[in-house]
């Protein structure tokens, strides 16, 4: 389990649990029944504020309520919020807050509801994870928030109530904050959570009052984590999903091999599929029709070039060719049966703004001839050196088939130099001013946030001067679903044209289900990399 959104500087890997939905056009025929999970990790923290991996934010997805929220297809749509306003230069924003929203305890959800969320994530006490999203002196930056977080008084000054209004003021314009506000975080909050202290024990819904269609149910660290249908829940306005389930249980640190053979004698629905079963699994049950399947996370592999150094700086006939050089399925088939697929562009699919249709794919199908043609008169001294992953088998062969691409593209073999990295070391060294890299092999990077400024901001000092910072800007200027397609449109326009980097696929979480579960209800929610809990239904 991890970080739902980590720094472009990490890698982040590894499977997630599971959970709901539903395929489009099919309806599931059956509500009701408890969803039974196993995992062999440790149980996740249950309080809105601190929670920050995976997993526990796939549960928030069915237990919270936010002022907005993306749909599993990827829109920035309204809930609890019915619309909201900018003045003051985009420096204030005003959200009018529905009257119909309620705790699993029966309380009214207000403005003051989203006040209070945020100044828990501001405490300094608490000390949430949050905090960092809204004291950024270069990004969100919510007035007074920095003060609180610094331990001088409880009450952010620069968010207001006024009735049914939710007043919000910033520093600097910022167009990815209703984005930001749609993280668990910054969910309605009950006043029954303290202000500083992070709650854990759970016996029924009322003790975490949540307004989302769940609520937390039980909470038993490292044991069972439960939630159960908020009976206060119901469709209108801001709440059109479905609620199929009951409920869904958790048991933590199962035996990996264990739990694996409880979803085969359908004793759980989701649980752990090791390694070593997974292309067996695929053979018997196909790959994304009926138990087993595998999604794309927020996370992308690349091959990074360093834009400063001799041979790609000013040479965008080099980046292109390289990337038309690459061989993308036999990279990513090294990590094994389905650990990735071949991806090409800057942000992954899924993730807000994404252009996810085949056919936009640059740089496919591969072709070595169109990379020559490219390269050629772009060589300049013939040399290039190469950073690589020096730790496990699959670094070492990525490195290996980057290496065979360069020959093949018309590099000397005596010209290319590679230099291995353990682990994160890779990082500290890419990050060293005038290295000797040309390109670094075997690196990833996911989203800080939900919003597609994440992977475009650090490409900015490489593209200054350019038309591309200046269309980057431009669309950073933009909100809501129009920002989205600004940088959708430029995300594609960057790679084929610039070749700032080259991506080269995705990470997948891999998932096996009972034959309990329904598969018309699997709905994948790529902001949350994980399936929707309210859609999921079983047989």
């Amino acid at each position: 389990m991890r970080r739902l959104w980590l720094s472009l500087a990490m890698m982040a890997l590894g499977a997630a649990l599971m959970v709901t939905a539903q395929l489009a056009g099919a309806t599931p025929d059956r509500k009701g029944g408890i969803f039974r999970v196993g995992t062999t990790g440790a149980s996740v923290q249950v309080d809105p504020q601190l929670a920050f991996i995976t997993t526990a934010w796939w549960l928030e997805y069915a237990t919270a309520a936010k002022l907005y929220n993306y749909t599993p297809r990827g829109a920035l749509v309204p809930e609890v919020a019915s619309r909201f306003t900018v003045s003051n230069e985009g420096k204030r924003y005003m959200f009018f807050i529905r009257k119909s929203f309620r705790f699993s305890d029966g309380m009214p959800v207000t403005a003051a509801s989203f006040k209070y969320a945020i100044n828990r994530v501001a405490n300094h006490d608490l000390a949430s994870p949050g905090a960092a999203f809204i004291i950024d002196r270069n990004g969100t930056d919510i007035v007074g928030a920095k003060d609180v977080n610094d331990g001088q008084g409880t009450d952010v000054r620069g968010v207001r109530v006024r009735g049914n209004r939710l007043i919000i003021d910033l520093r600097r314009p910022d167009g990815s904050f209703v984005s930001k506000l749609t993280m668990p975080f910054f969910q309605a909050t009950s006043r029954k959570l303290p202000l500083t202290q992070e709650v854990v024990s759970v016996s029924s819904i009322r003790d975490i009052p949540s307004a989302g269609p769940y609520a937390y149910s039980r909470n038993d660290v490292n044991v069972l984590t439960s939630i159960r249908r908020n009976p206060f829940w119901k469709p209108g306005l801001g709440r059109r999903g479905p609620r199929n389930l009951a409920g869904l249980d958790i048991q933590w640190n199962l035996n990996e091999e264990t739990a694996y053979n409880q979803v085969l004698a359908n004793e759980l629905d989701e649980g752990p599929l090791p390694a070593a079963h997974v292309q067996e699994v695929a053979t018997r049950f196909g790959v994304n029709e009926s138990r087993f399947w595998a999604k794309p996370t927020n996370c992308v592999g690349w091959v990074l070039f360093n834009n400063d150094g001799s041979l790609l700086n000013k040479n965008p006939g080099m980046r292109k060719a390289i990337n038309w050089a690459l061989d993308r399925t036999d990279y990513v088939g090294q990590a094994g049966p389905y650990a990735g697929s071949p991806w090409t562009h800057i942000l992954p699919p899924g993730f807000p703004g994404s252009v996810t249709a085949k056919k936009r794919q640059p740089y496919t199908p591969r072709s070595i001839a169109k990379a020559r043609r490219l390269a050629a008169g772009h060589f300049r001294n013939g040399k290039i050196t190469v950073y690589y992953r020096s730790s496990g088998a699959t670094n070492n062969a990525q490195a290996e088939i980057v290496r065979s691409n360069l020959i093949q593209l018309g590099f000397d073999p005596g010209n290319i130099t590679m230099k291995g990295f353990t682990g994160g070391n890779i990082y500290d060294a890419w990050g060293v001013r005038g290295n000797d890299a040309d390109i670094g092999v075997s690196m990833a990077g996911c989203g800080d946030d939900p919003d597609p400024y994440t992977f475009f901001g650090p490409l900015r000092p490489f593209l200054a001067g350019t038309k591309y910072d200046a269309k980057i800007a431009a669309a950073a200027r933009l909100m809501g679903n129009a920002r989205l397609r600004a940088f959708g449109k430029l995300d594609l326009e960057l790679t084929r044209n610039f070749a700032p980097l080259a991506v080269m696929r995705t990470y997948n979480n891999r998932y096996f289900f009972s034959d309990r579960v329904d598969p018309r209800s699997l709905k994948y929610h790529g902001i949350y990399q994980d399936w929707s809990i309210p859609a999921l239904a079983l047989k």
